[in-house]
């Protein structure tokens, strides 16, 4: 009886560590979450355009990960530049 609630510990402690490090390994990742990059020619326009709305410039910021975070649970396949 011991040994099956020591067994049972050991399995939710197991599951919640993998739970944990899944979760880490996706929070923001940005081949999770970007799995299409668009490809993009350095056309000065263009550089300004990911420069302003780009995955980095978005990331680097709270307003900018509150935005992409906006973006996931709408629902969005595009999440920035």
């Amino acid at each position: 009886n011991v040994d099956l609630s020591i067994r049972r510990t050991c399995l939710v402690v197991v599951n919640t560590a993998e739970t944990l490090i899944v979760r880490q390994k996706h929070a923001f990742n940005r081949a999770v979450l970007k799995p299409k990059v668009r490809c993009h020619f350095p056309k000065p326009m263009e550089v300004k355009r990911i420069n302003v709305h780009g995955w980095d410039k978005r990331i680097s910021t709270p307003e900018g990960r509150r935005t992409l975070m906006r973006r996931i649970l709408k629902g969005r396949h595009d999440l920035s530049h």
